[in-house]
């Protein structure tokens, strides 16, 4: 049986599951080294590696496209990922929030808003228990939406200088509960 898919809009914008169509404006922004960088991949050097990338996202059942709901422009991602616990096994009622959003779209509050979104879905309708997210320390507006959305910073570890993402720089980890949530099976 199909899952449905959500519900989740506001009046600027909405989220909804990738399609192959989305190809060229997924290409915009994972072929942008500053988008790259803060979300810890490689930028994609022609529009086949975008629309590989792209095609690993379609099989990511929580992860969302960012559309403009005038335009139907796809600015952005964000997304819930399996988070695991120190055993390696997924963690239970736990995921790992993460987005990416198009430059061109940076300091309109427009991922604000998405996270948002995504953070009601996970609470209300996946019944999470806690979500988790990361940051490099550069990355301040990164950090800004995270405390904006109430996640709180619990960790922080500074990468090695041959560490493949954030190499000598510092991560950020952020947790965030939900109004009733309890840490009885938090895995930190």
């Amino acid at each position: 049986m199909l899952k449905a898919t959500p519900n989740l809009h506001n009046e600027q914008l909405r989220l909804r599951p990738f399609v192959v169509g989305d190809a060229a404006d997924y290409f915009e922004m994972v072929h942008d080294p500053q988008v790259a960088v803060n979300a810890g991949f490689t930028p994609a050097n022609s529009l086949v590696e975008a629309e590989y990338l792209l095609s690993r996202q379609l099989k990511l059942p929580e992860v969302y496209a960012i559309e403009l709901s005038q335009s139907a422009k796809v600015i952005g991602s964000v997304g819930l990922y399996e988070r695991m616990n120190a055993q390696g096994e997924p963690a239970p009622q736990q995921m790992d929030l993460g987005y990416m959003l198009t430059a061109t779209a940076w300091g309109q509050g427009y991922m604000t808003a998405a996270v948002h979104l995504i953070i009601n879905y996970a609470f209300e309708d996946l019944h999470l228990r806690r979500l988790t997210a990361s940051c490099l320390a550069p990355n301040t507006a990164s950090k800004l939406i995270l405390e904006h959305a109430g996640f709180q910073q619990y960790d922080q570890v500074t990468h090695p200088a041959y560490a493949q993402f954030g190499a000598g720089q510092t991560e950020l980890f952020f947790e965030l509960l939900p109004v009733n949530g309890d840490e009885t099976n938090a895995t930190r």
